[in-house]
């Protein structure tokens, strides 16, 4: 199964990428820590002037306002350009070479947090001329099934013997890797019921 998670500039399916994470994962290997899901993962930083100008995607003046009311630490990852930054398309073609290493990567389940990630990835894949990674019928929902799971009704639940102070929030790899350790051992919490 894959976890995926991406930041944007916008909550539109022509949205401008910031940055995604992906990871991949067993339902069955529990075990697996914080740690372990952090190194094992997927990241690309996107350029988002090229998206705006050369691939004509959009941002959103509430969503850039949102960006600017985060701290420096977690602007750092995915909103401040960096000249590391990767071009669309170069960006998906290292993420398709990433899945391919991975059994049945061409049938994995994707998760993520709602439909925003693969609707606005999607419109990325289709803007850059691509054929989809992820195709649509593979996606899921985290909140869905954490609730379904352990009766919350928030989408989030407690993973026991673990401190999400840790979790450094709108990274897309750790939300990722809190997403993973959700499905996989979480239980209820005192405010989801």
């Amino acid at each position: 199964m894959f976890m995926f998670d991406i930041e944007t500039l916008g909550v539109e399916s022509n949205s401008v990428i910031l940055s995604f994470s992906c990871i991949y994962f067993d339902p069955s290997k529990k075990d697996v820590t914080y740690e372990e899901l952090l190194a094992s993962a997927f990241f690309a930083k996107l350029d988002a002037k090229d998206q705006l100008s050369r691939l004509k995607r959009t941002a959103s003046e509430d969503t850039l306002k949102w960006w600017g009311s985060m701290g420096s630490e977690i602007k750092a990852v995915s909103f401040t350009p960096k000249d590391s930054d990767l071009k669309a398309e170069d960006a998906m073609a290292k993420f398709k070479e990433w899945t391919e290493q991975f059994p049945n990567h061409d049938k994995c389940i994707v998760w993520a947090r709602g439909n925003l990630d693969q609707v606005v990835f999607c419109s990325l894949e289709t803007t850059c001329g691509l054929d989809n990674i992820l195709p649509f019928w593979r996606w899921r929902d985290v909140r869905t099934a954490v609730d379904l799971m352990t009766g919350s009704s928030n989408g989030y639940a407690t993973v026991e013997n673990f401190d999400p102070v840790i979790v450094h929030k709108h990274n897309p790899i750790h939300d990722c890797a809190y997403d993973v350790l959700m499905m996989l051992r979480g239980v209820p919490n005192e405010t989801s019921i």
